[in-house]
């Protein structure tokens, strides 16, 4: 990446009449850094040189620019939360100006926009990943599909049954990265079918994915896909109740990857963790300073009002929650949903919102098997059907509704071996007069 950042300064000294030699050393100083994990540095050279290669007026230039970033992802590459609408707008000139030859050109673009439009509330993502992958499957090109398969993958979160799609891609990629020697995204492959595991309450086969993928990844030198595989220690203390252990693999691996100096959100999720442990334990009101630290760096993801809210009320600063969450928008359509969804739920709860407890109730009902957090395999509250039930409770709905979520919140628990989480499902419905 250094060489290639180096290639393209000596360029730049030659004036203008190196423009496009330098725009195409550019190329290769994008993707080289993106691989090496430099993500941020990568999408700011992207950046510039976009608006280069657009004043340039060689669409094919423009779109190799674009697509330079196409790097295999589990997660968000960008700032969680934002759209990049310079990339956006040039990815869609791009697309509209690209002639009829450049079919794989074209499916790296389409898979650019999938990427760069994840979790939106439009499905412009979705849609853009779709085309991807059809267009992929016809041009024999096995690393091209692939990346199609990633984008297809990140646009699975918008809806409960997107676990399904989830799957599919995943074991498609998973198929197609060992048939044809794809290493990088082999360890994708694993990680994201250990992520679908959790989701699918099958601890075993997310333990095999795990160490499948992190043992490759090792052997590849990918520190940032190895890193991320270390935010499974903490879930598996939260689902066993070892609260401090849950926290202490938290901040261990949340400094780990901030050390690798690659991912630029590591403190936000080890927030989550930290969060939802102590929540789980009725001690959120002891984050406040550290809630409101959440709101102020991501202002512009509407669940961290929620969250904020939450630890505000906790702590019985009900008034101030309320004017934090006023005027709230909806959750990203992302791997954090069914988190984000329970939070949002839990918070409406707490402030006696009913409004807000009925759209919530109806949007996690699709959920009820699940365990949230579970997409991410991260951070988690617990069985999404104990939320329902204490929902239920709230908004006065028959006592029978509720023990039936009670119900299922401890068949739940009892799959991923969460002993606490039964017990509290237990207690609830005896509080209920029914037995769970």
């Amino acid at each position: 990446a250094d060489l290639w950042a180096r290639a393209v300064e000596a360029l730049r000294a030659l004036g203008r009449d190196a423009d496009r030699d330098r725009l195409e050393a550019e190329i290769a100083a994008i993707r080289a850094g993106a691989l090496a994990g430099q993500v941020v540095a990568a999408r700011e050279r992207r950046l510039a040189a976009i608006a280069e290669a657009r004043a340039f007026g060689d669409v094919r230039l423009l779109a190799r620019i674009i697509a330079s970033f196409d790097v295999p992802t589990l997660w968000t590459s960008r700032e969680y939360g934002t759209v990049d609408h310079a990339v956006v707008e040039a990815t869609g000139e791009a697309l509209a100006r690209l002639p009829a030859g450049e079919p794989e050109l074209r499916v790296r673009l389409l898979t650019t926009l999938a990427m760069e439009l994840e979790g939106e509330q439009h499905d412009r993502g979705l849609t853009a990943s779709d085309e991807a992958i059809a267009a992929a499957r016809g041009l024999g090109v096995p690393e091209l599909l692939a990346a199609a398969l990633n984008g297809g993958y990140v646009n699975g979160y918008r809806t409960a049954d997107g676990l399904d799609r989830r799957r599919r891609l995943a074991s498609e990629l998973l198929g197609l990265a060992a048939e044809h020697d794809l290493g990088t995204y082999r360890v994708l492959a694993h990680l994201q079918l250990q992520q679908v595991a959790v989701a699918a309450l099958d601890l075993p086969a997310a333990r095999r994915h795990l160490d499948e993928g992190r043992r490759l990844a090792e052997q590849y030198g990918l520190p940032l896909l190895a890193q991320i595989a270390g935010w499974h220690a903490g879930l598996a203390h939260a689902f066993a109740a070892r609260y401090e252990e849950a926290e202490r693999a938290y901040e261990e691996v949340g400094g780990a990857i901030g050390r690798t100096g690659i991912w630029f959100s590591e403190r936000g999720m080890v927030f989550v963790g930290l969060f939802c442990v102590r929540l789980a334990q009725d001690r959120a009101g002891e984050l406040v300073d550290g809630a409101a630290w959440l709101r102020r760096q991501w202002g512009h993801v509407e669940a961290t009002a929620d969250v904020y809210a939450l630890a505000l009320a906790s702590a019985g600063r009900t008034a101030e929650a309320r004017r934090v969450v006023a005027g709230a928008g909806p959750v990203r359509l992302d791997y954090f949903r069914d988190l984000t969804l329970a939070i949002r739920a839990l918070r409406a709860i707490a402030l006696g919102d009913r409004d807000l407890a009925e759209r919530t109730y109806a949007a996690l009902l699709p959920y009820e098997g699940h365990i949230s957090g579970g997409a991410t395999a991260v951070a988690t509250l617990g069985p999404v059907a104990h939320v329902l039930g204490d929902l239920a409770v709230f908004l006065g709905r028959p006592a029978g509704t509720a023990a039936a979520h009670y119900r299922r919140a401890a068949e739940v628990a009892g799959r991923v071996g969460a002993a606490r989480w039964a017990e509290r499902a237990d207690e609830a419905a005896a509080r209920l007069g029914t037995a769970a």
